[in-house]
């Protein structure tokens, strides 16, 4: 089988349809709670990059510094869907 949504995916990994990767946003609830598992823990696959582009930074306007923290603060570190009590990142 081969498909683009992570949805899919996951119910046919949830049907006993075969192995996936999927992020743990969608998958997450299901391995805490033991309806998937990990069978190749030590394999991770490629980090995504989330690049901010933009002229100079001589200039850089305020909205724009704004806009970079914000995808630094949202995006760096263990995703908010992967903190618990005991991985949690502190405030």
């Amino acid at each position: 089988m081969h498909t683009n949504n992570g949805d899919t995916a996951r119910a046919a990994a949830l049907a006993g349809h075969g192995l996936i990767g999927q992020p743990t946003f969608l998958i997450g609830n299901d391995l805490r709670a033991g309806t998937l598992v990990h069978v190749l823990p030590d394999y991770r696959l490629p980090e995504i990059d989330i690049l901010a582009l933009y002229p100079s930074r001589r200039h850089l306007s305020a909205r724009v510094r704004v806009m970079i923290d914000f995808l630094v603060d949202a995006f760096g570190g263990i995703p908010p869907w992967d903190r618990d009590e005991t991985n949690a990142v502190p405030a």
